[in-house]
């Protein structure tokens, strides 16, 4: 009997595991989708966190205070 009481709890932590994973990933996955999709409702969703919004040409890559493409490392 107490044996199955143990089974029982590792099962039942084993399903939360697996359920908060879930939920991560599905989170994950919307958030990269709108991302993509340049969705605005990322900027309202109470979810998030969002600590600065700017604008780049798709391809550049962002450090802090700089925009890089392709324009600003092209050898002349």
């Amino acid at each position: 009997m107490k044996m199955l009481a143990i089974i029982s709890i590792f099962i039942g932590i084993f399903c939360l595991i697996l359920i908060t994973w879930y939920f991560h990933f599905k989170k994950q996955n919307s958030i990269n989708k709108k991302l993509v999709e340049a969705d605005e409702t990322l900027l309202t969703d109470s979810g998030l966190k969002i600590e600065s919004v700017f604008q780049a040409p798709q391809g550049s890559i962002v450090y802090p205070y700089i925009v890089i493409n392709e324009d600003t490392t092209r050898k002349l």
